[in-house]
């Protein structure tokens, strides 16, 4: 496999993915390749998120789509661990705020 941005879920979703933040940032330091995927994913589930919350995306397809609360349950501890180390209470919020929406 190809070391490169396009293969971010599929490594997300791997045994290598560490979702604690402390334990993932000893293994992949700010500035490692893998901390980047950690990021891009984060980064494009935030930006539907904020199309979800501005009614631009519809909730019907987009929940049809993507698996966005079992994205965030995986990827929650990494992205509400760099909002703490960021001291930015609003960072990924519309991803989170996107994934608890999602109907069960």
């Amino acid at each position: 496999m190809r070391d490169s941005d396009d293969n971010a879920i599929n490594w997300m979703w791997s045994d290598e993915f560490i979702p604690d933040y402390p334990e993932f940032v000893e293994k992949f330091p700010v500035g490692s390749k893998k901390y980047g995927r950690a990021t891009l994913i984060c980064g494009a589930m935030e930006t539907l998120g904020t199309l979800y919350k501005h009614g631009l995306f519809n909730e019907e397809l987009l929940f049809d789509w993507l698996a966005v609360s079992m994205v965030w349950e995986r990827i929650k501890g990494f992205a509400l661990g760099l909002r703490e180390v960021a001291g930015d209470p609003r960072l990924y919020e519309n991803f989170e705020a996107m994934a608890k929406a999602e109907p069960g």
